[in-house]
């Protein structure tokens, strides 16, 4: 257990009034320390609260301490902790409409899609699955369009893919790699290296930004720069219950530091794939692009993808289709 104390009783003024809370309140994430999601999410999150206010203290639970990466929607439902990274694809059961947010097609950088997906979990049909799980976004994060990584080098076609398994954080991705010609295997993020290690998966689906907190840079051999594979999108949130506890100003807060990681964390994520692809080339790694042609291909055979993910859930009678259009705009009007 760590614990983060940002000190008790000092009111600081905020939109000119005081904020006041007298709270210590439980932080919990699956994620690795040196994952981006800590590093540049979680952790300066908490410490832009601190410089607002010393009256809220947070216990930090990170790495799967108290709950797994695929646990923490439970977690907050049933008050293990305040606040957690809640991971989309993880809770496509019960968020499913969200998963719009990680389909391929649906923006390349997250410098794109972070504010597109911001804005849609704060209104909307997105919005309304937060609502109805009893859980609040504080800040959302995406990472930049994932790439195939692979121990088997490049896997450029249907005939490099036919008889690979593939490791899934499961929803759409699953979806994308049978489009694929692949195998999906549903792996959690912590058991991905020893997955891949023993050869019970042959690749996976990642962000640049995942390869080396999971070590995985010391096992793959190849990685694509150039395709847009989908995403995986993650909500900072809150139970509501402690959220509608809290004061005007502590909530104000809470979103005015979320809304500094949104745009701080977009532009390092972006910045870290070219960084990461010069240090992987350097290291020997096959770090190739799709030619157009085989590019082309791989986006036909993707454009199935969406036209599944909107019928399954049309047919359990969800609007997945105006979940599309209004994403789609949301993302118009990022770019």
């Amino acid at each position: 257990m760590k614990e983060i104390s940002f000190g008790i009783v000092v009111c600081v003024a905020v939109s000119g009034q005081a904020v006041a809370a007298e709270s210590t309140m439980t932080v919990a994430h699956g994620f690795a320390p040196s994952h981006v999601i800590a590093a540049e999410g979680v952790d300066p999150w908490m410490s832009c609260v601190a410089e607002g206010t010393d009256e809220i203290a947070f216990t930090y639970f990170p790495s799967g301490q108290i709950a797994k990466t695929t646990e923490m929607l439970t977690a907050l439902e049933n008050g293990i902790a305040n606040l957690t990274t809640v991971p989309i694809g993880y809770v496509s059961d019960r968020m499913p409409l969200n998963g719009v947010s990680m389909l391929p097609g649906m923006g390349s950088s997250a410098s794109e899609v972070i504010p597109a997906y911001s804005k849609a979990v704060r209104s909307g049909l997105l919005a309304d699955e937060f609502a109805s799980n009893g859980i609040v976004p504080i800040w959302v994060m995406a990472l930049p369009a994932y790439q195939i990584v692979s121990t088997k080098g490049p896997l450029r076609g249907e005939a490099d893919f036919a008889g690979k398994v593939i490791r899934s954080a499961g929803g759409t991705m699953n979806l994308t790699i049978s489009a694929l010609g692949g195998s999906p295997a549903e792996i959690p993020s912590s058991d991905m290296y020893v997955a891949m290690e023993r050869g019970t998966a042959d690749a996976t689906l990642s962000a640049m930004a995942s390869i080396k907190p999971y070590n995985i840079n010391e096992l793959m051999n190849a990685v694509s720069t150039n395709g847009e594979f989908g995403s995986f999108s993650v909500a900072f949130s809150m139970d509501a219950q402690s959220w509608d506890a809290m004061s005007p100003e502590a909530q104000a807060l809470f979103k005015d530091c979320g809304a500094k990681i949104e745009a701080s964390i977009a532009a390092f994520l972006d910045e870290e794939v070219t960084t990461l692809q010069e240090e992987f080339k350097a290291k020997g790694v096959d770090v190739y692009q799709f030619t157009d042609d085989e590019l082309s291909t791989i986006n036909a055979d993707l454009s199935s993808v969406l036209d599944d993910w909107v019928k399954r859930l049309e047919d359990r009678g969800l609007p997945a289709e105006q979940a599309v259009k209004d994403y789609r705009a949301l993302l118009d009007g990022a770019s």
